[in-house]
């Protein structure tokens, strides 16, 4: 046993002589970080990117991707371990972004366009926040992570919108109230086909109907989210799981009745209902102005992502992956919607890029899923703003390493 402390104590101040500079992460408590430990500017991060071999090619790294510039106030040290236990849904996205990453080829380079990062880097970061107790914000975090700024390069911030997975009642056998078909993707062909000749039947009796729906514009919605749930009459429910395109561009029905004259402002989603309740022969003539047209499949699983994963309410976020990677992390200031459906206020959150959407291109964009149902969609249709958002980056896999154990 007496060998054996020997042994540790040995290895201990072998460590220290050996990583001085790491002493800090060999602790059993709370520290305070010194002051060379705040986020670097950009030309020191690329120096550091450099000689650690995060970037391939340090000149692929944007201006725009730039680490949080030092603060000239003075800093006050953040306890990294606060004892408190890690929010639920924080906990569960982590958990599906290291499900997510560890099938992936740790060398290879992601985000091309943007970050650049290797999955291995990725995965580090998310094994480092599996451990971390301390506060989501960027004080306490940049004492063990880096803060890469994702904003826009004229604002600095990102604009955020909201999206949600919408319930429409449907039948797996058509009737005389259930009569607007989903179908799946044909075989053959599915991108030469617009709305308005999906609509008229040219998909029709060919064996691709998967169910039938009471709520035409119901399922418009649908197929402007990407996915939705089936409820049947018997109580049951079922996903529909993306199934492709026709490749077709998004064009809003909201413009195109604002130019008509039929509606004025800027209406949503309750406007143009009750418009088209009032109006239903020009339903669709209305539907037919936006081409784009999904297919779908039914799942019975839970609502997954375009990256695999269970979507996680409040904090699955849809990208642009040619800048932001699946599997990163981010911190970001998202607008605080009320009860009422209005922005109160802002917060810090934890975002998990699980998804992408078609209209969410660029590296400063971000749609923020809200949830199933009724309540989802008011919130989502209020969750739009700009705030500051970062991809967190472990500053030290090896010395967290060491701090564990």
């Amino acid at each position: 046993m007496f060998d054996k402390y020997l042994a540790k104590l040995f290895l201990c101040v072998l460590c220290i002589s050996s990583f001085s500079s790491r002493a800090d992460f060999l602790y059993d408590g709370p520290v305070e970080f010194p002051d060379e430990n705040l986020s670097p500017r950009m030309e020191d991060f690329s120096r550091y990117a450099a000689a650690e071999g995060l970037f391939e090619d340090e000149t692929g790294f944007s201006d725009r991707f730039r680490a949080s510039h030092v603060s000239q106030r003075p800093h006050r040290p953040q306890r990294q371990w606060s004892g408190a236990a890690q929010p639920a849904k924080v906990r569960l996205g982590l958990q599906y972004a290291l499900q997510y990453l560890s099938g992936k080829n740790s060398n290879l380079t992601v985000a091309r366009s943007g970050v650049r990062l290797r999955n291995g880097q990725l995965l580090d970061t998310v094994k480092a926040l599996l451990d971390w107790r301390g506060d989501y914000t960027p004080a306490a975090l940049r004492n063990n992570f880096y803060l890469m700024d994702l904003g826009h390069a004229n604002t600095q911030k990102s604009k955020f919108t909201g999206y949600y997975t919408p319930i429409i009642s449907a039948k797996l056998s058509p009737d005389n109230e259930y009569r607007y078909p989903i179908y799946r993707s044909p075989i053959t062909t599915p991108y030469r086909l617009t709305r308005a000749q999906i609509a008229a039947g040219a998909l029709a009796d060919k064996g691709l109907e998967i169910a039938w729906t009471n709520d035409p514009l119901g399922l418009f919605y649908v197929h402007i989210q990407g996915s939705g749930i089936l409820q049947l009459p018997n109580g049951e429910r079922k996903s529909l799981k993306f199934d492709g395109s026709n490749e077709k561009p998004f064009k809003s029905i909201a413009s195109y009745m604002q130019r008509k004259g039929l509606l004025n402002g800027n209406p949503g989603r309750s406007e143009i209902k009750r418009w088209l309740d009032r109006h239903p022969h020009m339903m669709q003539e209305i539907l037919n102005y936006n081409p784009r047209y999904i297919y779908f499949t039914l799942d019975k699983d839970y609502v997954r992502t375009a990256s695999g994963v269970p979507v996680v309410p409040g904090h699955t976020v849809a990208v642009d992956t040619d800048y932001i990677p699946f599997g990163a992390v981010i911190l970001a200031e998202v607008p605080i919607v009320s009860s009422a459906n209005r922005i109160v206020g802002k917060e810090w959150r934890i975002l998990f890029p699980q998804d992408r959407g078609k209209v969410i291109t660029g590296p400063a964009r971000m749609d923020i899923y809200t949830g199933v149902g009724e309540s989802a969609r008011k919130m989502a249709n209020n969750l739009t703003g700009y705030g500051k958002t970062y991809l967190l980056l472990n500053r030290n896999p090896y010395g967290n390493r060491l701090a564990a154990n």
